[in-house]
C-alpha cells in the first residue's frame, strides 16, 4: 500500500485500466460460458460484459481524476508563501529597498535611521522556504501617507525594505499593508497586515480554483467574483513602482564608516 501511494499519477493510472480490464473481462467470461443462447445482436452476457467494462473505466477515470486533483491540490498548498512584517531603522548590507518616486537619496535616508529612534521605514520578508513569484504592495502610514510597489521574484528567507515618501514617524500611527502574490503554482493570494498603538494581526485570502484545496486558521478560500475579493482587487489597481535597487558593498562600507564617526 505504501509503495502504491508513493507511485506517480501516471502510474495510478496504469493500474486502475489494468484492473478495469481485468474485472471486465472475468465477468464477462462468467457470464458468457453460462448462456449459449446467441443471436445477431450478440447475447445478454456480451451486452453485460460490455456494461461491465464500460462502468469499470468510468470509475477508473474517475478516481485519476480524483487523484490528480487531490495532487495538484496538495503542491498548491505546499508552494504558499509567509509574510512578517516591521518597522525597522536599520538597512543591512545587500538588501533590497523599494522606493517610490519621493524617495530621499540613500545617504540621508541611512542617516535619518540610524541611531534614530522615532523614525522607521517597514521591513517585508519571506519567512516560508517558497518563491513568491510576483507581488504588488500597498502601505497607508502616518494616517494619511500611501504608496505603492510591485517587485518580482521573493525567494525563501529573503527580506525588502519598503522606503516611504514620507519616513514613518514614530509607531503610534496605524499601519497597514496589503499585498498581492502570485506563487510558483500559479495560485493568486492577498495579504493583510495591520497595527496600531495597541495590537497587530495578520491575515491570508486565496482565490479559488479547480482544485480541492484548503486553508487553515482564519485564512479564507474565496471565488475570484467574491464581493470581497473584488473589494481587495480594487486596492491594486492604481500604477505601482518597480524602482528596486541595493546598496553596493563599497557604498555601504562608505556610510556604515561615515556615520560612525558622525556619532563619535
Amino acid at each position: 500500500m505504501k509503495f502504491f501511494k508513493r507511485l506517480p499519477v501516471k502510474g495510478k493510472e496504469l493500474i486502475y485500466i489494468v484492473v478495469a480490464l481485468i474485472i471486465g473481462i472475468v465477468i464477462g467470461t462468467i457470464i458468457i460460458n453460462n448462456n449459449y443462447n446467441y443471436n445477431y445482436l450478440g447475447t445478454a452476457a456480451d451486452w453485460a460484459s460490455a456494461i461491465m467494462s464500460f462502468i469499470a473505466i468510468i470509475i477508473v477515470f474517475w478516481q485519476m481524476r480524483r487523484e490528480a486533483q487531490n495532487e495538484r491540490a496538495f503542491y498548491i498548498e505546499n508552494k504558499r508563501p509567509h509574510f512578517s512584517v516591521e518597522r525597522t531603522t536599520v538597512i543591512h548590507r545587500d538588501e533590497r529597498i523599494l522606493y517610490d518616486e519621493g524617495y530621499i537619496d540613500l545617504k540621508t535616508l541611512y542617516e535619518e535611521l540610524h541611531g534614530n529612534k522615532s523614525k522607521y521605514i517597514v521591513r517585508l520578508t519571506n519567512i516560508s522556504d517558497n518563491i513568491v513569484q510576483s507581488l504588488k504592495i500597498k502601505i497607508d502610514y502616518n494616517g494619511s501617507g500611501t504608496n505603492r510597489y510591485a517587485f518580482d521574484g521573493l525567494f525563501p528567507k529573503q527580506s525588502i525594505l519598503l522606503v516611504t515618501d514620507d519616513i514613518i514617524v514614530g509607531g503610534l500611527d496605524p499601519l497597514e499593508i496589503w499585498i498581492k502574490f502570485k506563487t510558483t503554482a500559479n495560485e493568486i493570494g492577498y495579504f493583510h497586515f495591520g497595527a496600531d498603538l495597541n495590537n497587530n494581526f495578520t491575515k491570508y485570502f486565496f482565490v479559488k480554483g479547480q482544485e480541492p484545496v484548503s486553508v487553515y486558521g482564519n485564512d479564507l478560500l474565496l471565488s475570484k467574483n467574491n464581493y470581497l475579493i473584488r473589494k481587495i482587487e480594487k486596492k491594486f489597481k492604481k500604477k505601482p513602482s518597480y524602482k528596486n535597487i541595493t546598496i553596493p558593498k563599497e557604498e555601504f562600507e562608505d556610510l556604515e564608516e561615515e556615520i560612525g564617526e558622525k556619532k563619535n
